[in-house]
């Protein structure tokens, strides 16, 4: 029997193994980038909206005092402010969840980015060690069915 066939498949284990780990490593940075990109985009976004709805609502009462008393303007404002919270909350699922959902599951599961050409060497490396191994696993096969046959031999005698 040849030790060879057996440190081979122990080296290429080891290799298919560092392998599967750098693939890991890969496609967890490249999906941990992805997902915090998107999380400061929606926090910067949603930051200028804000701003940018707080002071169109203060304009547009300024500009509602021109019929209604002061108190009146404000009140309509956060009356409308109140209806906009509501359909928004009424359709978070349709407006949010779900498209946060296709989106996150894209980058979990694979989606495109610049460090797919490191993902794509080490998935066709991967692809090479495990049939290097598949090999190693049949060559030990029929040297144990060789040695069951020797054994068998040896009891026959």
């Amino acid at each position: 029997m040849d030790t060879r066939i057996y440190n081979q498949l122990l080296t290429d284990t080891q290799e298919y193994i560092k392998l599967q780990y750098k693939l890991l490593q890969v496609k967890t940075v490249k999906q941990l980038s992805q997902i915090t990109g998107m999380i400061i985009a929606a926090v910067i976004i949603i930051t200028l909206m804000i701003i940018g709805l707080i002071f169109a609502a203060i304009a547009l009462a300024a500009w509602l005092e021109y019929w209604l008393p002061m108190w009146a303007s404000y009140l309509v404002i956060s009356g409308c402010i109140l209806l906009v919270a509501l359909t928004v909350f009424w359709c978070r699922k349709k407006w949010f969840i779900q498209p946060l959902e296709t989106q996150l599951s894209d980058v979990i599961l694979d989606d495109t980015t610049p460090l797919d050409h490191q993902k794509q060497a080490a998935e066709y490396q991967s692809i090479e060690q495990q049939q290097a191994l598949q090999q190693d696993i049949h060559n030990i096969r029929q040297d144990w069915i060789l040695i069951d046959g020797i054994l068998q031999l040896i009891k026959g005698h």
